[in-house]
């Protein structure tokens, strides 16, 4: 047995059938919005849940993202400190 998730399209389309006879009656205009702009919120939400598609690593550590910040920012003031110009 298999179950498949539906998507919050296909749910909302689901309840609002069951609920409210769609197709064949119709919510108040305003009723209408609200359901689809919760329906377009839980779109998000679940692609936002399946993961970021092309994002590096997100730092949830933030003692380390400061021990980083503070690693790079000592690395740039090394860099601007050398002074090459001197010729051997």
């Amino acid at each position: 047995m298999s179950t498949t998730t539906q998507t919050p399209l296909q749910q909302t389309v689901r309840w609002m059938a069951t609920h409210a006879r769609f197709p064949a009656q119709r919510l108040p205009e305003k009723a209408e919005l609200l359901v689809l702009i919760a329906t377009a919120a839980a779109t998000e939400e679940s692609e936002a849940a399946a993961g970021p598609v092309n994002a590096g690593p997100v730092v949830r550590n933030k003692i380390f993202a400061a021990q980083m910040r503070n690693y790079t920012a000592q690395r740039r003031r090394a860099h601007i400190n050398c002074d090459n110009s001197a010729k051997t």
